[in-house]
């Protein structure tokens, strides 16, 4: 269980303060809610019921600085092979990006890197589902490391990449 004050990612909310835990109704009846504050848009509360499972699978703890180092010099160079399919790769991101496994959408991140560069070297366009989840991934990577290491967007992308260059 969270407690008030704590950081969490939420879904694809990215980072949220649980501004507080408390009863509300919505229409079913009486229910716990954490209230969550999503630190990028100040204008949004998030309610979630204390006792729904499937919502609650969606909150994570945000890494610490260890945490996020020891994830970065485990990521392996192309680990993911491209695939091909364009259902399957589909299914493949939209179900790695909902899982919340940072490892996995790094690895995925690395699969999607790689296949557009070799794009761009053949002078062919990358699709632009691939384009959406390569972005969707490295936000929601970005944001959690900017909150955590209490840097800007552009200075984690530099910072990844220098923890990367360092394990290889």
């Amino acid at each position: 269980m969270f407690s008030a004050g704590c950081h969490v990612i939420y879904g694809s909310h990215g980072v949220c303060e649980i501004s507080e835990i408390k009863s509300m109704s919505f229409g079913d009846g009486h229910k716990e809610y954490y209230v969550l504050s999503p630190i990028n848009d100040k204008r949004s509360t998030i309610f979630v019921p204390t006792d729904n499972e499937r919502l609650l699978s969606q909150m994570r703890p945000v890494l610490t600085k260890e945490e996020i180092d020891a994830l970065l010099d485990s990521i392996e160079p192309g680990a993911v092979e491209w695939i091909s399919s364009d259902a399957e790769r589909k299914e493949f991101c939209a179900s790695t990006i909902k899982s919340g496994d940072r490892l996995a959408m790094f690895h995925m991140i690395g699969m999607l890197y790689l296949r557009r560069e070799e794009m761009i070297d053949q002078k062919k366009h990358f699709h632009v589902t691939d384009e959406r989840f390569l972005k969707d991934a490295e936000k929601m990577l970005h944001d959690e490391f900017a909150f955590v290491l209490g840097m800007t967007a552009s200075e984690v992308e530099a910072y990844i990449g220098n923890r990367i260059k360092k394990s290889s």
